[in-house]
């Protein structure tokens, strides 16, 4: 008998983007990794790891701006890309082909789910404008749409409920006063960024995100297969089309996941 065939394909998508400038939330670097998030013995994966060629070619935009207009600094994200896509430059693309062939990948290796650390950041649901939707209709003065029988859900909401649970409190109770500080934002609060979150569960505490599309994707994906491992039940009942935001205060009670899942109540 020719065994199920279990493989759960899902696209986790990361944005880098203008802020402080006179366009900010534009999609200035792509990346997406996708793949099968039940493998566990080997890492297959398919990327895409792209700048924006209408973002990336406009100089301004790389210049933060204060209130009066002003340009008084260089946002070094973008100092940084505009680098490497001069090193490679097969990196750069309109946005309308990155979205062609954002599109072909899902629908050709049976995409069943997209997520990113930040849905709403990213993408979007409802009355929340994503930096994909926005660059999307800037640029193309059309709505960005995912495909059809995708579904969705966020990857910080899962992680931030399911993978901070008892043994993280456990775990962060453990840390000395130098190393919690590795696990804690500048005010002192516990901190469920992708980057400590990795940090927790690698038990490398100076474990530092790149910040750059492609790079920050792998190790969001890597988060992914984590989660889908332990919780894939969870993930299917609650999260799934079900976009909802992290609260900073009740993830600082250490609340088991079980009290996190009620307080996050049903779907709406």
């Amino acid at each position: 008998m020719t065994p199920q065939n279990k493989r759960v394909m899902a696209c986790v998508v990361d944005t880098e983007c203008t802020y402080i400038s006179k366009s900010p939330n534009m999609v200035f670097h792509f990346g997406a990794v996708f793949g099968d998030i039940t493998q566990q013995h080997s890492l297959y994966t398919k990327e895409m790891d792209y700048y924006c060629l209408e973002i990336i070619e406009q100089i301004d935009l790389f210049l933060h701006t204060n209130r009066k207009g002003e340009d008084y600094a260089v946002n070094g994200a973008m100092r940084n890309a505009w680098k490497d896509a001069i090193r490679n430059p097969h990196k750069v693309k309109k946005w309308k082909h990155i979205i062609e062939e954002f599109n072909e990948n899902i629908n050709s290796m049976g995409i069943e789910y997209i997520t990113s650390y930040n849905f709403n950041f990213d993408l979007g649901v409802g009355d929340k404008v994503g930096t994909i939707r926005k660059t999307h209709q800037q640029l193309t003065d059309k709505t960005f749409y995912l495909p059809r029988g995708v579904e969705y859900f966020c990857l910080m909401d899962i992680v931030a409920t399911c993978l901070a649970n008892r043994n993280f409190t456990t775990w962060i109770k453990s840390l000395d006063e130098h190393s919690l500080k590795q696990m804690t934002t500048e005010k002192g609060n516990l901190s469920y960024s992708a980057e400590t979150m990795l940090r927790y569960l690698s038990k490398d505490l100076y474990y530092v995100e790149q910040h750059t599309a492609l790079r920050d994707a792998r190790m969001e994906f890597r988060l992914l297969m984590e989660c889908w491992k332990n919780w894939d039940s969870h993930i299917r009942k609650h999260f799934v089309n079900n976009i909802k935001s992290v609260s900073w205060q009740q993830f600082n009670k250490g609340l088991s996941m079980k009290q996190k899942l009620e307080n996050r109540g049903g779907r709406k």
